[in-house]
């Protein structure tokens, strides 16, 4: 029996295991078709299963995959919507809100929307009920937050996904507004405004300069042309080289872009040779390829000082 025999055969059993309500064997056998083959068919099954297994937070991590995918039509948004709120992930609730107020899509009714809208404000105000003591503690605590180990700032900025959406820009902001917050926890934050659709003129700290930006004028991280320009650079250069390698080289690069959003061309002036210089890194490119260009030893420099804010970001 070939791959695709295989294939076939754990969907089948997964679906019966799925209507039968055997969810623990559902995940399981979801779980396996996934690990062969990543599909929106598949990753529906497999969500829906975590789901009715009480792991929602699981299953937000696999619909994510194929986020607009479930946006599009109304059973699968209604799905991906019963998983957010199982989690009370309002930032990602109203994000899925701001998705639609920007993008018209012909089986997305209004009056399904109007129901999201209803669905989301009664958990965010059930929520807020419980949540209400540990919220003015977590915003009290963002005030000096880069006094805590990385891995509670983390913490926090997840527990911030409770908060609803006004509460959330209110807080993105005191976070973007501190100079010593790790640039990426300031980039997540940054990116998610943008998501929420937020349209207003925002301050941010910016590797030590007071800046400005509108959220609902940035292109998202992986959107912005210093990235694209860097992977097209890293195809030209690695032709040979196997997807799974070009798919790490495309996720240290998206770093490089995350770390100086949402003003990145500001700093990799030169997309090319940021692209040649960590190929030099791996030694990948030849000295030649890359020494007769001027700014080199300032690529070199911001690269040296991103190697320490990953090892601070890893601690």
């Amino acid at each position: 029996m070939d791959d695709s025999d295989n294939l076939k055969k754990l969907i089948s059993q997964a679906e019966e295991a799925f209507d039968q309500g055997n969810w623990d064997e559902a995940t399981d056998l979801y779980t396996q078709a996934y690990a062969m083959q990543q599909s929106f068919l598949i990753n529906r099954g497999l969500a829906a299963s975590l789901l009715n297994q009480q792991r929602p937070g699981d299953a937000e991590a696999v619909i994510l995959d194929y986020f607009s995918y479930y946006l599009s039509e109304p059973d699968t948004a209604e799905l991906a919507l019963d998983i957010i709120l199982e989690n009370n992930d309002f930032l990602l609730a109203n994000q899925l809100l701001s998705f639609y107020d920007s993008n018209s899509l012909p089986n997305i009714k209004p009056e399904l929307i109007d129901s999201f809208v209803k669905r989301i404000k009664i958990a965010e105000d059930r929520h807020e009920r419980s949540f209400k003591p540990e919220k003015e503690k977590i915003s009290a605590r963002l005030l000096s937050i880069v006094t805590e180990p990385t891995a509670e700032q983390i913490q926090l900025l997840r527990k911030l996904r409770e908060f609803n959406r006004a509460d959330y820009i209110k807080n993105a902001k005191v976070l973007l507004e501190n100079p010593l917050l790790h640039p990426l926890l300031k980039s997540e934050a940054l990116e998610n405004l943008l998501k929420l659709g937020v349209d207003e003129t925002i301050d941010i700290s910016f590797y030590g300069k007071n800046k400005t930006c509108n959220p609902s004028q940035l292109m998202p991280i992986m959107s912005t042309d210093v990235y694209l320009k860097m992977c097209d650079e890293l195809e030209k250069l690695l032709t040979d080289e196997n997807e799974t390698q070009l798919e790490n080289f495309k996720g240290e690069l998206s770093l490089y872009a995350a770390f100086v959003y949402p003003f990145g061309d500001e700093i990799i002036k030169t997309p090319e040779l940021w692209t040649k210089a960590m190929l030099l890194r791996y030694g990948l490119v030849d000295d030649s390829q890359v020494s007769d260009n001027q700014g080199l030893d300032d690529v070199k420099t911001w690269l040296k000082r991103f190697d320490e804010l990953i090892n601070t970001f890893q601690e």
